[in-house]
């Protein structure tokens, strides 16, 4: 186990900047490039010794996101639309929602968020499902 933690605390350095909450949008930007790309290493392996580091990275967002990117939202409305526009998420895309038609009416306020959608959609952003409710 020591040898184990002395090892982590020689790569620190190199580890804590990709786990690190971000201090700026790009820094933002750059940590969710890295947890894609990461995400994509691990290709759906729940074992994966990188889930660990994906799990730090998500937190990582999602502490920028708390402070930074939802308190200027509003709404849970607004987050959708601004987390759909920040990954670059077409209405067909978000299945786990439903048809595209239910996607339309839900981001033009004729629908509202379901619990169930409210998981899947704080799943699929890697952000916490208090996001997508209205005080």
């Amino acid at each position: 186990m020591q040898e184990t933690l002395e090892k982590a605390v020689h790569h620190w350095n190199m580890v804590a900047p990709v786990i690190d909450t971000p201090k700026s949008y790009d820094d933002y930007q750059a940590l969710l490039s890295n947890l894609k790309t990461t995400m994509e290493l691990v290709e759906n392996r729940s074992n994966s010794p990188l889930s660990g580091l994906i799990k730090a990275m998500s937190r990582a967002a999602e502490e920028y996101e708390k402070k930074f990117i939802i308190p200027q939202q509003g709404n849970a409305l607004l987050a959708l639309r601004y987390l759909i526009k920040l990954h670059n998420v077409k209405q067909a895309d978000l299945k786990e929602i439903g048809s595209q038609g239910v996607v339309s009416e839900i981001l033009n306020g004729k629908r509202s968020l379901t619990i169930r959608h409210v998981r899947e959609l704080a799943k699929r952003f890697n952000v916490s499902p208090g996001t997508f409710i209205d005080a």
